[in-house]
């Protein structure tokens, strides 16, 4: 039987060291990311940064990055206000910022965590810090469908909030979404208020 089917045997063997390589590759990328991030310090957050992300605009309140190696349809953005509605929750803040971007998620294939969620950070714990999210495949504006993945920051000792997002075509955020959740889940926030 292996004799007169040798060339499928030899495919499917291939395909499976290929498989096992790749699986391989795929676990070493964190740790690799790890090893290669570049600090970035934006106003009282400190985040590692990917090696290949490529800094395309910075501002006192705005940083936004691309992939400028590849031609990736992906972008980050951290945007910060200095100052902080107090008047609406932070789930009603962060849904209202979603609706302005036209953005309607699939329920099926989305996460959302609210800020009972992140209650194990230091921060959040002690009641300076309320954090949400939102991640998935979404449809944009009625017909552009794409992968977002949002943190949305409300620092109640500084009265501040900081709108973190990554925006990409769909197969384009399973590449460099990862990433970006690790920088936002390990970023480091600053308890000092300054001046």
């Amino acid at each position: 039987m292996i004799t007169d089917h040798w060339l499928s045997w030899a495919l499917l063997i291939a395909f499976l060291l290929f498989l096992a390589y790749t699986l391989i590759v795929v676990k070493e990328e964190k740790a690799s990311f790890r090893d290669s991030a570049k600090e970035f310090v934006f106003h009282q957050y400190s985040f590692q940064v990917p090696s290949w992300w490529g800094l395309i605009e910075e501002k006192e309140n705005l940083i936004r990055w691309q992939r400028t190696d590849t031609r990736y349809d992906w972008e980050a953005k951290l945007e910060r206000e200095e100052s902080l509605n107090t008047k609406i929750s932070i789930e009603e803040d962060f849904k209202n910022r979603i609706e302005g971007l036209e953005l309607i998620f699939d329920l099926d294939s989305s996460d959302i965590l609210m800020p009972g969620d992140f209650k194990d950070r230091k921060e959040v714990k002690e009641g300076d810090l309320e954090i949400v999210r939102i991640e998935g495949t979404a449809t944009q504006k009625g017909t552009e469908r794409c992968y977002f993945d949002a943190f949305l920051f409300r620092d109640l000792k500084r009265g501040e909030t900081l709108f973190a997002s990554s925006h990409s075509s769909v197969l384009n955020g399973l590449v460099e979404g990862p990433y970006f959740e690790e920088m936002i889940k390990s970023a480091k926030w600053s308890q000092k208020v300054l001046g």
